[in-house]
């Protein structure tokens, strides 16, 4: 089920560009997460403002004012200024949860046909909760998914991170459209943070346009500081390492996507969302116990009783 669509009315004597302000805000909060004026303005569904129009209108609009407060940098529904304090909680444990697993976050960007590496999920946002997980997106050179999902199982195991690595999504750089166009995955494309692989990033953004219709306002932006670094002589070794062993590797693809399969498929009837899970030859997705329902759930009728 979609949000409201852009000819319908939130609530009346708001325009349609502030109704996007609203909606926005409002799907941030489902996470318990406010936004800042910068997040707000790439994240605007559906209608593209200017920061100064955004800002006029959180300042002049007496309709927009009752539904939306802004303080300290942070905008969020009103009466909500409690989310300030759990954002800044909540970043400061998954900057210290990201520094613990910065090795192996630099050891699977390093893997052999490892295109893309991103980081998804509430830690994308620096949001994690007490016991959240290290989710991760990973894009590869062909058809390598399975056995790009196995080496990263057992480099968490080596490093003692299993329990907290999620690499619930790995598709093949030839299946970079999404099955589902719908607002919570043009959510999550967004939200993704590349480690590395910008340029596969953008592919993947060329790939879904149905991502630029909710968010038309949305770029690609820089990492930053989560970036992993590749050195020119690494970058060179992982080519050759792909091209000597690119028919053992193609082997090792059989056999893993054969036994891992077959052991996903006879763990599915603990799966809570069976429906969200794709075990193909080029997308291996296992949003076992996925959010898209929930969060839907939530956002709709809180537009809707607007």
């Amino acid at each position: 089920m979609l949000p409201l669509r852009a000819d319908e009315e939130v609530r009346p004597g708001l325009s349609p560009a502030e109704e996007a302000i609203v909606r926005s805000v409002l799907y941030a909060a489902v996470f318990d997460y406010p936004l800042t004026l910068s997040q707000l303005r790439q994240t605007l569904i559906g209608s593209a403002q200017t920061p100064s129009e955004i800002v006029a209108a959180l300042r002049h609009s007496a309709a927009l004012a009752t539904l939306v407060h802004m303080r300290d940098g942070f905008i969020f529904p009103a009466g909500r200024s409690d989310l300030i304090e759990i954002r800044r909680r909540r970043e400061q444990r998954s900057r210290g949860f990201l520094a613990e697993h910065g090795p192996l976050l630099r050891l699977i960007a390093a893997l052999p046909y490892v295109r893309l590496l991103g980081l998804s999920g509430s830690v994308a946002h620096l949001n994690m909760e007490n016991g959240g997980d290290l989710d991760i997106f990973i894009v590869t050179k062909g058809a390598r998914v399975w056995s790009t999902a196995v080496a990263v199982i057992l480099l968490a195991k080596a490093l003692g991170r299993r329990r907290t690595l999620c690499a619930n999504f790995i598709v093949a750089d030839t299946a970079l459209t999404f099955d589902q166009p719908d607002l919570f995955s043009a959510n999550q494309v967004i939200n993704l943070k590349p480690l590395i692989g910008d340029d596969m990033y953008r592919r993947l953004l060329e790939a879904n346009p149905f991502v630029h219709d909710f968010y038309p306002n949305f770029h690609a932006p820089n990492a930053g500081h989560l970036r992993v670094r590749q050195p020119a002589l690494l970058r060179g070794v992982k080519a050759v390492v792909e091209a000597v062993g690119w028919l053992p590797s193609a082997l090792a693809e059989v056999v893993c996507r054969t036994a891992y399969r077959g052991y996903l498929r006879r763990r599915s009837a603990s799966w809570r969302s069976p429906e969200q899970v794709v075990l193909g030859d080029t997308v291996l997705k296992l949003h076992t116990s996925s959010h898209r329902a929930r969060v839907l759930t939530r956002f709709n009728p809180a537009v809707g009783d607007l």
